[in-house]
């Protein structure tokens, strides 16, 4: 009886330590501050990626990378969050500084980064990318888009540029070729208005299109040393002419787009352009991986053509509009080495080659871009590539190189001057007292 009074306690005190094993082990699971768990024998380190990669065939496709990304790395698990465009502007200017944010995100080039910069949420890459031999992959332009002071914050994942998309059938039936100068520009549209042809489509509900033509003309009508002070918030006065006929151009323009801009979407644009509703409008190069999944019979009659040189503009005409989209690692991660991997990771030719072919996303490494033949045998792209190697350079989008509160009054303009509610002097009076607020706040 004593025998077996003395196994039943040994079983007790067995069952109790086991239970309060798990319940250790549990807690540790799902405690939030613990990034780090025990997998078998080895230990298993999590991050969190953020980017905006919600619709197909790009979601996909960056889950597939990420999973084949942790089949390599093992001791790494990657926790993923989405947004779509729009709300990821906003939503990682919250998750950036919480208890909740990604050791690696998304990042546009320029001011949209510097700010992470300054405000000691972006990492400095540029150690470890030169003694990966990453830096030395990249077109120097591309990888410069994400400096701050000398240093590198970000990398760049595919390359993009502004064009205007044109319907190859309309032109040739018209006789007319694409411009060179903005004077030939405008003889054209009015050849396309006359033949009852809608010339240009335009969705401005969302302002960054808006914005989007505000940058090329900013940069074609201001001397380029001029606009890099007025940029910078704490110099930046936009009393330079350039900047009230670069608002007169994008005004007078409305003559040869569609009506009510500011009550359509890109949506709208897109889908016009492919149904023969319009002769030609104004997008992004990465929108050919749309036209690829969209219309893929439509992609041979589909042209394309930089923003004309503008005769009397002060600018640096050979600049075209475009940024890299990137990746930045959080400076406050507790897990920067691991998020360098994946970063390095996204960057490796095995998935910079998957993307070109499968989402017609172009990196911007020279190999890459020297050889995009070698890559893909659509014509927009390869056309587009041409017009990025023969550039002196990039000019980041408005809205993301300068200070967001010369960015916000900008663009809400810009819908009343679509609505015909104010005019480009009005606008250039309240943009110039938000730039002399900005300069005493700076101080």
């Amino acid at each position: 009886m004593k025998k077996n009074v003395v196994i039943i306690l040994v079983l007790a005190m067995l069952f109790s330590i086991l239970v309060m094993g798990c319940q250790r082990s549990s807690k540790v699971g799902s405690n939030n501050e613990a990034t780090s768990e025990t997998d078998g024998a080895n230990k298993v380190t999590t991050i969190k990626v953020f980017h905006r990669w919600t619709v197909e065939p790009a979601k996909s496709a960056v889950e597939e990378m990420i999973t084949n990304f942790e089949k390599e790395n093992p001791d790494i698990k990657v926790e993923v969050q989405t947004a779509t465009n729009d709300a990821y502007k906003e939503k990682i200017k919250t998750v950036i500084a919480s208890n909740d944010a990604p050791d690696v995100y998304f990042t546009w080039a320029g001011e949209y980064l510097n700010k992470f910069v300054r405000e000691g949420l972006a990492l400095d890459l540029t150690d470890q990318l030169k003694a990966s031999g990453t830096y030395d992959k990249f077109i120097e332009g591309q990888l410069n888009a994400f400096a701050y002071q000398g240093r590198l914050y970000g990398v760049p994942i595919k390359v993009d540029l502004k064009v205007f998309y044109y319907n190859k059938k309309i032109f040739s039936e018209l006789g007319i070729e694409p411009p060179k100068t903005y004077a030939a520009f405008i003889s054209i549209l009015e050849k396309i208005k006359d033949s009852g042809i809608t010339p240009i489509y335009h969705g401005n509900v969302a302002p960054w299109a808006g914005a989007h033509y505000l940058t090329t003309l900013n940069q074609k009508m201001v001397p380029e040393d001029v606009r890099a002070v007025d940029y910078e918030p704490s110099t930046g006065t936009f009393t330079d002419p350039g900047y009230l006929r670069a608002l007169e151009i994008y005004d007078e323009l409305h003559k040869y787009m569609n009506d009510d801009v500011t009550a359509y979407d890109w949506g709208y644009t897109y889908a016009g352009f492919l149904n023969g509703d319009c002769a030609m409008y104004y997008d992004q190069y990465i929108t050919i991986s749309d036209f690829v999944k969209d219309a893929p019979d439509f992609i041979e009659n589909i042209g394309m053509f930089p923003f004309p040189v503008i005769e009397d503009g002060k600018g640096n005409q050979s600049l075209v509009t475009g940024s890299p989209d990137g990746y930045a690692i959080n400076a406050k991660s507790k897990h920067p080495e691991e998020a360098m991997r994946f970063i390095e990771y996204t960057l490796s030719d095995e998935v910079v080659e998957k993307f070109a072919k499968e989402l017609h996303w172009i990196n911007a490494q020279k190999n890459v871009i020297d050889n995009i033949e070698n890559v893909t045998d659509i014509v927009p792209l390869i056309e587009g590539m041409k017009y990025i190697k023969e550039s002196e350079g990039l000019v980041n989008w408005f809205d993301a190189d300068v200070h967001a509160k010369i960015a916000e009054v900008y663009l809400e303009n810009l819908q009343k001057l679509d609505n015909k509610e104010t005019t480009p002097e009005q606008i250039m009076k309240e943009v110039q007292a938000v730039a002399k607020e900005l300069r005493e706040e700076l101080k």
